[in-house]
């Protein structure tokens, strides 16, 4: 029953990504279409694989929503109305701060909505853990494509590098693809930044406003810093699209402004106070068990502990995990990943042409993914953990980094 399951929606939903407009319009051919889908669905499977491993089940997230949402099947079921409204509901005294990690309403949101996600979905999959993965990679994809047509109605000649960069790193398919927020996450950023994308290009329509709202929601209550770092980067951008001459000014401007407001609210709001939130959330990231902890000093939340503890941000950002670190497989595809971020960042200094523009949104993919990573190493102790964070920017580092190169300078030194 399940195995007919399985190939009834992977039918169904090949069937429909050849067929919307949406899908039609990205200048990929069918047969790549679907073959990057299947790609994603392998990858999806072999996540839920590696985590029936015992040394991996016990602490997985992914069969633990599983688990929750076949109980949450059972209640939407009977009662639909008391299930939706579950998602808004909090057994504490008030919602709680949005940064806490533990007994908070917006902590528990995290889980609860890909647990009553699954939770609908099981009931056209008869509970499958493994059809599941088909529903969830489908909305995956339709980010991924997002962010492929806006990157390629500007590169339309690095089509294959787009593809690549977007579709196939590897950290970035394996993470995104199991059912987990991961996926969702990246395919909310992927659909807001395409409607917001339609809109600068002057072709409004309502259901844009509408998508982004509702993409950048979903990303808040799925992982809120991540919107946070993306709002000041989508702001830029769109400032830098009216006065394109004045782009690095208006980035550099508003991020300095950013970081010296970022130090200077807490000394006339006490109440606001962000460099206490981040120090706050590596102190109870510290405190959690975890065989790939990195031992590193607590955060102190001032301008001088930031200063300090900067080196060690970076080092987990972008060079964790370091070769020695070998835990599991999962790490291969970072450890190469970091290889080449590193070769591409050397690569881009030499061989960038001075004279070819940079457009505002590429700079815009920088400063979100740079700003991700950065509270990533401020804030995560755990090698796996940053591997998995940092999968959910890599496409708008990388991407932009292979696409704004020119290569052609090996040609001329050889």
């Amino acid at each position: 029953m399940q195995i007919a399951l399985f190939i009834f929606y992977l039918a169904a939903f090949s069937f429909l990504i050849t067929s919307i407009p949406f899908f039609k319009n990205t200048g990929l051919a069918k047969p790549v279409l679907l073959a990057l889908f299947f790609i994603k669905i392998l990858a999806g499977i072999a996540y839920g694989k590696f985590y029936t491993l015992p040394k991996y089940y016990s602490n997985s997230d992914s069969w633990r929503f599983y688990k929750l949402s076949v109980e949450e099947t059972k209640w939407f079921l009977t009662s639909p109305l008391a299930f939706l409204k579950d998602l808004f509901s909090y057994g504490y005294g008030t919602t709680g701060n949005i940064f806490s990690g533990e007994n908070t309403y917006w902590n528990d949101l995290k889980s609860n909505v890909p647990v009553k996600l699954m939770a609908i979905f099981n009931v056209l999959t008869s509970n499958s853990y493994y059809t599941n993965i088909i529903f969830f990679n489908f909305f995956f994809f339709i980010g991924l494509v997002a962010i492929f047509k806006i990157l390629y109605s500007i590169y339309p000649l690095k089509k294959w590098i787009i593809i690549f960069g977007v579709f196939l790193l590897p950290s970035t398919l394996f993470w995104c693809s199991g059912i987990h927020k991961d996926g969702l996450i990246l395919s909310a950023i992927g659909i807001g930044l395409y409607c917001f994308f339609r809109l600068l290009r002057r072709k409004y329509q309502l259901k844009h406003l509408l998508l982004i709202l509702l993409s950048f929601t979903l990303v808040f209550s799925l992982r809120n810093y991540i919107l946070f770092a993306l709002i000041p980067a989508v702001l830029c951008w769109m400032l830098a699209e009216r006065y394109p001459d004045r782009k690095r000014l208006i980035f550099v401007t508003f991020y300095s402004i950013g970081i010296i407001c970022f130090f200077i609210i807490p000394l006339i709001i006490p109440s606001i106070n962000p460099p206490f939130f981040l120090a706050a959330k590596q102190h109870e990231f510290l405190l959690l068990p975890g065989d790939s902890q990195v031992k590193t000093d607590m955060l102190q939340p001032t301008f001088s502990g930031f200063i300090a503890f900067l080196p060690h941000a970076l080092d987990m950002a972008f060079l964790r995990p370091h070769p020695n670190e070998f835990k599991n497989f999962s790490y291969v595809p970072a450890l190469v990943e970091n290889v080449l971020l590193i070769v591409l960042i050397v690569i881009s200094i030499v061989g960038l042409n001075k004279k070819t523009a940079i457009p505002p949104l590429v700079i815009c993919f920088f400063s979100f993914s740079i700003s991700v990573l950065l509270i990533t190493g401020y804030t995560i102790p755990f090698v796996g953990a940053t591997v998995r964070y940092r999968s959910l920017v890599l496409p708008f580092l990388i991407t932009p980094l292979l696409c704004i190169t020119d290569f052609s300078f090996f040609k001329k030194s050889l």
